[in-house]
């Protein structure tokens, strides 16, 4: 089957799937795995079809759900839901083997069998970890009954740290995705001003993140007055609010390339802030700054304490700062101020991991919030921003009137 290009996932080299692979069955034989069962199904509600552990391997994620089986000695199969996706699947993905139907958990455990590994040991690998989503308990009923034999571990969180450290292709492609990330931001200011709705906005970013080859997780917008404020948080889902003077205007916005996001977190106003809000804006903007400064390899979970507080707390403000893994998706580590997990207390950053990096102040009541934040990456000694958009610069942030 001839493999065409496409703008869901643009192909890295077959030398970029073959370090992927060898390294992932090094790992499996230190773990003492012999195969694999990684499940994918859509995330969110952006449109980026999601399943970020399957597509790594695979370049494709299915539409409904599905799995890649992905021996430590043999060839990975793919299965998808929908036998009708076949060939659409074969034109795109980088496997050869792909099977369709909707006896998922039949097809998985047919490969396994054919692998003669019927008796091994088997990872099961979920969709996505940081949401603790494994596979569905139907699957997981039939395979483990089926099976008898084999011992099967769920490796979810095994398997996401192997891919953390982003390899130089993958890191191209996180700078594509942030290049349209911005772009949208860009349109999105442009667009601001009274008489604009909410979700006008949203939708101008997600038509320019699709003219740009790029595709979303999702994109936050939310909007509140500054004199009766009540927003600490976007709107998952916009809304028909309409925009008026003196409104600030909070996002979550994400662009991406292949499956490979920038992420912004902004606090724009209509008009100038109060003084309250531009109060708020500074003290933000200064926990972003401490955290962007206080990272660089080695550094752990609680060397970073101290600049997630920030000077919030002092100022009467609730402190809301985090920093978190963040490339196809969430992932280690989980740092807020107001708390550190206990596993990445003493989780390491090492060169290659991206971060979502977010100064966030909220009001004692919780009617008002400001958070400013993107994504960047360490390199061997130092951090860098993937993107070039001034979001915590107040004056680049009073918009459309």
């Amino acid at each position: 089957m001839e493999r065409i290009s496409n703008d869901w996932w643009p192909k890295f080299s077959s030398g970029e799937y073959g370090r992927r692979y060898a390294a992932l069955r090094k790992s499996m034989e230190e773990r003492g795995l012999d195969c694999l069962v990684i499940y994918g199904a859509p995330l969110f509600f952006g449109t980026d079809p999601g399943g970020p552990n399957l597509s790594y391997l695979a370049a494709y994620a299915p539409a409904v759900h599905g799995y890649v089986v992905f021996p430590r000695v043999g060839e990975p199969m793919l299965a998808i839901y929908v036998a009708g996706h076949l060939h659409n699947a074969r034109q795109i993905t980088v496997i050869d083997d792909v099977r369709g139907g909707t006896d998922l958990a039949g097809m998985v455990r047919d490969r396994i069998r054919e692998l003669g590994y019927a008796g091994g040991r088997i990872g099961i690998v979920g969709n996505f970890a940081w949401a603790n989503i494994s596979v569905p308990f139907e699957h997981y009923q039939m395979l483990t009954t089926d099976l008898p034999e084999a011992k099967f571990e769920i490796v979810t969180t095994w398997y996401e740290e192997l891919r953390l450290a982003k390899s130089a292709e993958e890191i191209e492609f996180m700078n594509h995705g942030a290049a349209i990330c911005d772009q949208a931001f860009d349109a999105f200011r442009a667009m601001a001003a009274p008489g604009v709705r909410n979700v006008d906005l949203h939708n101008e970013a997600l038509q320019v993140v699709h003219a740009n080859g790029g595709r979303t997780a999702f994109g936050h917008v939310g909007s509140t007055s500054m004199r009766d404020p009540n927003l600490t948080y976007p709107d998952f889902y916009p809304t028909n609010r309409v925009l008026q003077r003196g409104d600030a205007v909070m996002t979550e916005l994400t662009g991406g390339y292949g499956g490979y996001f920038g992420k912004l977190y902004t606090t724009s106003f209509i008009g100038p802030p109060t003084a309250e809000y531009r109060a708020m804006f500074e003290l933000a903007a200064d926990s972003y700054r401490q955290l962007f400064a206080g990272l660089r390899p080695g550094v752990r979970g609680k060397d970073l304490a101290s600049a997630l507080a920030g000077r919030a707390a002092a100022a009467g403000y609730k402190p809301l700062s985090f920093i978190t893994g963040w490339s196809t998706v969430n992932s280690r580590p989980v740092l807020f101020s107001r708390r550190i997990e206990q596993a990445d207390w003493e989780f390491e950053l090492q060169p290659g991991f991206c971060l979502n990096v977010c100064g966030w102040v909220v009001s004692q009541d919780e009617r008002m919030g400001v958070w400013i934040g993107d994504t960047v990456t360490l390199t061997d000694d130092s951090v860098r921003r993937f993107h070039r958009s001034p979001i915590d610069q107040i004056e680049e942030n009073m918009l459309g009137g």
